[in-house]
């Protein structure tokens, strides 16, 4: 009977099994690229969260820094009666006698989060209100709450202003004027760090009245 020679492998793990190498088959090489890639893929994550941590950060301070501060208006007018003052009928006002008198509503919202101080006038300019006509009148100003200062009110011939004062967080301002004629609007604000905002009113909708339905035989 031949004599059988047998060897081990003597290479080192993982190679060695322990078997004759006439027996051994070949094992795939390990794939490296998939540790370097996992390495680097770490690697990358860590950079990128050190970015978004830096960035929220910055703009958290940024924020701090520039709170953000909303001022809206309102403007909506109606007139004082119905129908054209004609010479059956005279309105007059302190002595004025007014042709078409109007009253007009100016209402100032603070919507931010923050309050907006006198500072925030540039260079001590009002909130101003052009209505372009002849005869202006303050009839009341109004503040909610209730406890809120209300900002100077004053007219200039044909414009409203209002400010330079403090308009807190959450405060509204509401102006009630007389006025000659239908007005037209012109807004100007030197306003520094607030958005402001015209809101249009809305004006809701009439309910139609549906004639009563009669039955017929």
């Amino acid at each position: 009977m031949p004599h059988v020679r047998t060897e081990y492998d003597a290479r080192p793990a993982p190679w060695r099994v322990g078997l004759p190498v006439n027996e051994v088959t070949s094992l795939p090489p390990v794939a490296s690229g998939a540790f370097y890639t996992a390495e680097t893929f770490w690697t990358a994550a860590g950079v990128a969260g050190t970015v978004l941590v830096g960035v929220l950060a910055m703009w958290s301070a940024f924020r701090s820094a520039h709170p953000k501060r909303r001022l809206n208006y309102t403007l909506s007018h109606r007139p004082l009666v119905r129908r054209r003052v004609d010479g059956s009928l005279e309105i007059r006002h302190n002595g004025t006698l007014l042709s078409d008198p109007h009253l007009v509503e100016v209402v100032l919202t603070n919507a931010g989060r923050r309050d907006i101080a006198s500072g925030a006038f540039d260079r001590g300019e009002p909130f101003q209100v052009d209505l372009g006509v002849p005869y202006l009148d303050v009839l009341s100003t109004e503040s909610s709450p209730a406890t809120a200062r209300v900002p100077p009110v004053s007219v200039r011939g044909s414009r409203l202003t209002i400010g330079p004062g403090l308009i807190g967080r959450g405060t509204t301002i509401t102006c009630l004027l007389l006025v000659d004629t239908a007005p037209v609007y012109d807004c100007r604000h030197s306003l520094v760090d607030v958005k402001v905002q015209h809101v249009p009113v809305v004006t809701p909708a009439r309910r139609l009245t549906r004639p009563p339905l009669t039955r017929t035989m």
